[in-house]
């Protein structure tokens, strides 16, 4: 630290700006985040505490002690030229208003200022009760006492005096204990008082500086047992003894073991004062009197044994003065290090909320970045893009899971697709379709199913015709699984789809309180696309099963002629045809067509089941491709994984387009994040300026 040479001034350049700095510090409520090195004054109600404050600052306290117990007052003394001699008012808000800025403001709004001369223990007085109506406290003179929702504050009242004979000192003044309940003071507040007490004492960086009567006992002290626990070394408290001339005589032993430091042993000892008595202040004596009175007191015995730097309030504020600064300065370098530490977890904190969104802009900018972030996401993902090491089953993996469950789509339509399975030419069974697990699982041939329904359904056409009618119906009968297979893979995806827009979106959202709120606005959207799907996938089960069997497709007319030609074939071969054709009973060949012809001829029943049959083969082999290319494009691709399909549902247009009051119920702060989130930036700069101005100090 660069402090300077003179340090033992009292009233050194360095010291002065200590000083300072730490009530800049204060006044910013860096004592809500960090303990500050102060001096505070504590003791009973009826231990002079009061009047020693009144020697120390030359301020007139109120005779009337309740006016003065229900906040801490800070009392700050400068010194300055006679006619810069001035009092100066405020509130520093507490705890209390952390995070509310209005009542922050409210109570920084109190303000007096005015000439020392012109501030006397009436204005002293009113300022007291306006103060307490600021804080929302009673007014002193309040009869109706029994049911107040507040008794007491954390604010602090600060008072600064300026003038040629104050030193640099600040001292705060937390409200006296009291041990007999009035209807003004409760047992309830009495509690109060003393964790508000407490609450000061434990601080590590707080001197303590306990005031007892002298005509008391210090065991029953309660105010040095508080002490005592607070500071156990006692290294941190300094003792005042009160009302020293009113001890009867011969009582002065005990007292004087006391001030000694041989009873209660404490660092920075004790000291003895003599304060205005409440005759001397109904005769009128004043502050100067009063100083010359002690002087007189404090030389006769057997006071007068006791060092001359231990009696009296001259010697204490000066003690009081460079204890305080030395404390400061042992203590600011560390004092430092913490606002420096508060300030990166506080901004850690507020990392934690993610970016602001309170207003409008800021919730629509929030919301972009997240949906903007997610199509990236979506868009690599469909192009098969994974990061390194992701595990095969992670949802984020959709192309992949897509890609699978349209394979195993298409295997079970091929597979499980057909009520009746085909046969070859030479009426063995097909083996594209002998899987014995299609889902009629038919036992009787396939000729014999298309038998029954072309004789059930004779006498609209000429005999050996074939009806399109009834390969329309044996069609349908045929692909009556492709509707639950085609079904059941949809649902396969939609499952997929939404898995992965889950699992996705709490990636992007790490606010577990937006999380739900964009899932219940996203889930309805991509619900709405698998409907749309659903209705797609019943279109296109309709045009295949319902609508006119059709296809241009040029592979059916020359599969179906080239079937003819090889059923022939197998027929003729069957009956023993090789290369030559021969008559079985005369062992000469066929010579004729016509004889040809009569060999390979069948009835005009067996000839239309055959027809049918080929025809149903060869359109079936086209309509199943032609399906499940269509359930794949037409349905998972357009309605799941297109440009408006499921997975982009909710699109950074969409934001843009979205309202005011839609926008906030999305992403806007609830009231406690919004409260937390307010907190800890009004926390961060206040801390960025307690940095400032400490660092500004050149340490």
């Amino acid at each position: 630290m660069k402090w300077g040479k003179n340090l033992g001034s009292f009233d050194s350049e360095e010291r002065v700006k200590l000083l300072s700095i730490i009530d800049s510090l204060r006044e910013l409520g860096i004592s809500d985040d960090i303990p500050l090195p102060q001096l505070v004054v504590v003791g009973d109600q009826s231990s002079g505490k009061s009047s020693l404050l009144e020697g120390l600052t030359g301020l007139a306290f109120p005779i009337a002690s309740e006016l003065c117990t229900r906040f801490a007052t800070q009392i700050v003394l400068r010194r300055a030229p006679s006619e810069q001699s001035r009092v100066k008012v405020s509130i520093i808000p507490g705890p209390e208003a952390q995070g509310n800025e209005t009542q922050r403001a409210y109570l920084a709004g109190f303000r007096y200022a005015a000439n020392n001369s012109d501030f006397g223990v009436e204005q002293f007085t009113t300022l007291l009760s306006d103060a307490a109506e600021r804080m929302g406290l009673p007014k002193p003179g309040t009869e109706d006492v029994d049911d107040l929702e507040k008794r007491f504050s954390n604010h602090v009242l600060k008072v600064e005096l300026s003038g040629p004979d104050h030193p640099h000192l600040s001292v705060v003044d937390v409200p006296g204990l009291f041990h007999n309940p009035t209807r003004f003071q409760t047992r309830e507040d009495s509690v109060i008082i003393r964790d508000l007490i407490e609450s000061y004492i434990t601080d590590r960086r707080t001197i303590i500086m306990a005031v007892m009567d002298g005509r008391n006992n210090l065991a029953n002290q309660e105010v040095f047992r508080m002490a005592r626990a607070a500071d156990p070394t006692g290294s941190r408290t300094v003792g005042v003894v009160t009302k020293c001339d009113a001890l009867q005589s011969g009582e002065e032993g005990g007292i004087m073991r006391i001030l000694q430091n041989e009873v209660e042993n404490l660092k920075h000892g004790w000291f003895a004062v003599k304060n205005r008595s409440a005759k001397d202040i109904r005769n009128g004596v004043t502050i100067e009197e009063r100083h010359l009175n002690e002087e007189k007191f404090f030389k006769t015995d057997p006071w007068c044994e006791l060092e001359r730097s231990r009696v009296g309030i001259r010697p204490l504020k000066s003690f009081l003065g460079k204890l305080l600064y030395d404390h400061i300065r042992e203590e600011f370098p560390t004092l430092v290090e913490e606002i420096v530490g508060r300030l990166a977890e506080s901004r850690a904190q507020l990392a934690e909320f993610g970016p602001a969104r309170q207003t409008p802009t800021e919730q629509r900018v929030y919301l972009t970045k997240i949906v903007n972030q997610y199509e990236k996401a979506v868009d690599r993902a469909l192009a098969g893009t994974y990061d390194a090491g992701t595990p095969s089953d992670d949802p984020l993996k959709l192309r992949m899971h897509i890609f699978n469950a349209n394979e195993r789509f298409a295997k079970a339509l091929k597979e499980e697709g057909y009520l009746m399975p085909f046969r070859a030419v030479d009426d063995t069974l097909d083996a594209d379709y002998n899987h014995g697990n299609a889902a009629g699982a038919q036992t009787e041939p396939i000729y014999t199913w298309i038998r029954n329904w072309y004789r059930e359904s004779r006498g609209a056409c000429l005999p050996g015709t074939v009806d399109p009618e009834v390969v329309k119906s044996l069609f349908r009968q045929q692909c009556i699984a492709w509707s639950t297979i085609s079904e059941r893979h949809l649902a396969t995806a939609a499952r997929i789809v939404r898995e992965f827009s889950i699992d996705l979106y709490k990636k992007k959202v790490e606010d577990e309180v937006i999380l739900p709120r964009i899932l219940a606005k996203v889930n309805p959207m991509i619900e709405s696309s698998i409907s749309a799907a659903q209705s797609q996938l019943e279109t296109i089960l309709a045009d295949e099963l319902t609508s006119t069997l059709q296809t241009i497709n040029a592979t059916f007319p020359t599969t179906l002629q080239e079937t003819r030609l090889r059923r022939l074939e197998a027929r003729l071969r069957s009956r023993g045809f090789v290369d030559k054709v021969y008559n079985n009973t005369t062992g000469a060949p066929y010579s004729t067509v016509l004889s040809l012809a009569e060999f390979a001829h069948l009835s005009i029943e067996d000839q239309a089941v055959y027809e049918i049959h080929d025809i149903l083969k060869c359109y079936y082999s086209i309509a199943i491709r032609r399906f499940a290319d269509n359930v794949v494009n037409q349905v998972v691709e357009r309605y799941l994984l297109g440009r408006e399909g499921s997975v982009k549902c909710f699109s950074s247009e969409q934001v843009s387009a979205l309202g005011e009051g839609e926008l906030a119920g999305l992403v806007a702060d609830d009231y406690e994040t919004n409260r937390r989130r307010t907190e800890v930036t009004y926390r961060i700069q206040r801390l960025e300026k307690a940095l400032d101005i400490a660092r500004k100090a050149n340490m």
